[in-house]
């Protein structure tokens, strides 16, 4: 059994599945190179047809969503706006469209360790609504249902166009700063005040007279582009403290009527780590995949139709983000030989003689005379974040921190953090108040004193963190490197941020050589190369 699972909306992504297994999920950006991208793509249809060695004959079902963008695919899908589930035919093969809330329940709940649970999406909106709650024992998703609350993700994203006029990427794009003005929270001080007219001047809805005429405005289009002022500091914190008010009577609630030990969440607001960590009820153990936006509606939509309709067991296991696809050392020696430009001129390459071994040390040795490298190796991963697959690196103590990567490397704001994967044996150590199950960069925590310092380029103005809690079986290679650094260095961290620059994350060889070629950085782990400058 092969199927293909379409997710056409924003953040539009593939996932095939044969027999039960993820052979393939990606999203469009990383194909396309435009952020967040949407719509129907037919050169991305065949690529991923392609990379998985299939051609259209060979998918036996097809799983999808409606979306009213002109970017449609050439065939029509039903609506979900009412129903959960539609059957039709594509090309005379079996289709089912499914609704978009149930998407996201699928792809947190079956990627999740927990036998049951209590899932609850909430988002911008997919199929007229912006919520939902489930529960799910054994396999089986027992209850299902969608509201709509107060729009929250809608919210973010139109304070960020308009109040700090973070312009939208493309047509669909909802506002891409959410993320951003997340961090600036941590700067402010929340007010009953400017909560009060948040809520208040939001629920106007959108007006001409705005910066971005189809988003709603905080205090009438007020202009908080200046991020180092106290004003835009207090209105991000101030939105979040109501985010967290809002989610805690939710969770209050729906525990109340389905109470269990453990909850999934999905849907965009749930790349909130600060508020995924310090809003959890009652409930406590959390799951949260490393594709809680849209990004995860297809693989959603593909685990669905594995577990759901044809009636599969559950995994329990650690679910391995690595999902994207991969290329073999003929692909990334091409790649190498394709940018003539860099071999002459600025690179030298060996090839790997025995990687796993030799190259750890290598590679650690380089990381710890506090040198940064770029990290390109296996499957890419799925989700908005990189996790040592497409990746830049670091020891967090290097006086190259944060401020040398924001304004020198990443071109990113002052005021936006780093985070750390840390060893999971040592993060007792390391953190307080930070959730067990943390694989995806999915929750905060908080980095305990005496390893603030060492810790200062993944160390936020209120000492929190967001980590990426690495055990052996999750990425052998990745931990052994790890251990490497700790024996010179003392210190079982590293820095990882996404590999790239203004931009969507890498994903080729030849992607990786072009970005890396406008980095001052020296390194590049590149399958089985190590290249420098």
């Amino acid at each position: 059994m092969i199927s293909l699972s379409l997710y056409n909306g924003h953040n539009a992504a593939i996932c095939i599945i044969k027999n039960g297994e993820i052979i393939l999920n990606w999203e469009l950006e990383r194909f396309s190179r435009i952020k967040h991208d949407y719509g129907f793509n037919q050169k991305f249809f065949n690529k991923s047809l392609e990379l998985c060695n299939l051609k259209f004959e060979d998918i036996d079902f097809i799983i999808t969503n409606k979306q009213c963008y002109k970017r449609n695919p050439p065939w029509k899908v039903p609506s979900t706006n009412d129903v959960n589930c539609v059957e039709f035919k594509i090309k005379n093969k079996p289709a089912i469209a499914l609704n978009h809330h149930l998407c996201h329940v699928s792809s947190s709940y079956f990627t999740s360790p927990f036998k049951e649970a209590t899932i609850i999406t909430q988002d911008g909106g997919g199929d007229s609504e912006n919520f939902s709650v489930a529960t799910a024992v054994d396999n089986k998703i027992k209850s299902f249902e969608t509201r709509i609350v107060t729009n929250i993700a809608d919210w973010w994203s139109s304070i960020t166009l308009n109040n700090f006029r973070m312009k939208r990427i493309h047509k669909w794009d909802p506002g891409s700063g959410a993320g951003k003005i997340m961090a600036l929270a941590a700067y402010g001080q929340p007010s009953d005040k400017i909560e009060n007219l948040i809520k208040k001047t939001m629920k106007l809805g959108p007006s001409k007279k705005y910066t971005d005429k189809r988003a709603s405005a905080f205090n009438y289009d007020e202009d908080l582009s200046n991020d180092k002022s106290e004003r835009s500091k207090d209105v991000s914190a101030s939105l979040q403290s109501i985010t967290e008010k809002e989610l805690k009577k939710i969770y209050d609630d729906i525990y109340k009527i389905y109470p269990n030990n453990n909850l999934c969440l999905a849907g965009g607001i749930a790349l909130n780590c600060v508020a995924n960590s310090r809003v959890k009820s009652n409930f406590k153990k959390l799951h949260i995949p490393p594709f809680p936006n849209d990004t995860g509606l297809a693989v959603g939509m593909g685990l669905y139709h594995w577990h759901v309709i044809l009636n599969n067991e559950k995994n329990t296991n650690f679910f391995s983000p690595y999902l994207g696809p991969s290329y073999n050392s003929l692909q990334t020696l091409k790649a190498i030989k394709k940018n003539n430009f860099i071999i002459k001129r600025l690179l030298k390459f060996e090839k790997k003689l025995n990687f796993e071994k030799s190259s750890i040390e290598k590679i650690s040795d380089y990381l710890s005379e506090r040198k940064i490298i770029c990290m390109f190796r296996g499957r890419s991963e799925s989700g908005p974040r990189a996790l040592g697959h497409r990746s830049i690196m670091c020891v967090p103590d290097s006086e190259r921190g944060r401020d040398y990567l924001n304004f020198k490397i990443k071109k990113r704001e002052w005021y936006r953090p780093y985070a750390p994967i840390i060893l999971d044996k040592y993060v007792n150590e390391i953190l307080n108040d930070y959730i067990t199950n943390s694989p995806y960069m999915t929750t905060s925590a908080y980095i305990n004193e005496n390893w603030r310092k060492k810790l200062d380029a993944v160390n936020h103005i209120d000492n929190s963190t967001r980590p990426q809690i690495l055990k052996k079986d999750h990425d052998p290679f990745l931990y052994k490197l790890i251990e490497s650094v700790y024996s010179k260095t003392g210190i079982p961290v590293l820095l990882n941020t996404s590999f790239n620059k203004q931009e969507p994350i890498v994903e080729t060889p030849y992607n990786a050589l072009n970005t890396f070629r406008k980095f001052d950085i020296d390194f590049l782990v590149l399958n089985d190369f190590i290249i420098k400058k």
